[in-house]
């Protein structure tokens, strides 16, 4: 099936004359966008090309834009892919993974108080509550809104959304060695187990957001930032 660009091309024996429409202008500057991911375009091309197609033209002059370009070229940014979707659903269940966590370490107070009592005194225990387990519950509704904003972030294809999610799967990984020091207070198996599967979920949005399918989302994402400023173009 031929693409927008291609019925532009091919209306132009008819109505060549006639001035094309904005939507007729978007779907060519969607096939420069597409042509300058794949390299076709070089950066000052792209923008000057990008430039001519917003100005008022003919059919004519608009095919003239793409003539030298392959046919069924398309820049497609209205949906991400289907990784990057999942991936986008596993932090929203992170963020609610993280919340349950939290009620796992309320409810297991009580066998974590008694594997620590040959260790602490009763006057101790308040202070350990604040410093201690203070620390994790207050840091979960902190993590829950981290989640929701990296999922919004990699759903919207920000280049630095990747990145700033492999700095959160290292916290993931790293933070919880902390609590096996010498100092701090023993685990119960339901918060061994919590702590897995939230890590696991991470795993598996790191395994999505890097695929093959994934990466050409933000590379395009990012190639249509990088023509807004110059053109005012991109969303």
């Amino acid at each position: 099936m031929a693409g927008p660009e291609n019925e532009i091309a091919a209306g132009t024996g008819g109505r060549g004359h006639l001035r094309v429409s904005h939507a007729d202008r978007e779907q060519v500057i969607g096939t420069l966008k597409a042509a300058f991911v794949q390299g076709r375009l070089v950066k000052d091309e792209f923008d000057l090309r990008v430039g001519q197609a917003l100005a008022p033209r003919t059919y004519a002059e608009l095919a003239a834009l793409t003539a030298d370009l392959p046919t069924g070229l398309h820049f497609g940014m209205s949906r991400a892919p289907r990784p990057v979707r999942d991936a986008a659903r596993l932090m929203c269940a992170g963020a609610v993974l993280t919340l349950a966590a939290l009620v796992t370490v309320l409810v297991t107070l009580g066998g974590v108080r008694s594997a620590a009592a040959h260790d602490l005194t009763g006057g101790q225990w308040p202070t350990v509550m604040l410093t201690q387990t203070g620390f994790w519950l207050a840091s979960a509704p902190i993590g829950a809104g981290v989640w929701l904003w990296l999922a919004w972030a990699n759903g919207r294809g920000y280049h630095w959304a990747r990145p700033a999610f492999v700095a959160f799967f290292c916290a993931l990984t790293i933070v919880p060695f902390f609590g096996l020091g010498r100092d701090a207070l023993p685990y119960t198996w339901a918060d061994v187990i919590a702590a897995t599967v939230l890590w696991l979920v991470a795993l598996v949005v790191m395994v999505l957001i890097f695929s093959e399918t994934a990466s050409p989302y933000y590379q395009r994402r990012a190639a249509t930032r990088a023509a807004t400023p110059a053109k005012g173009t991109g969303r």
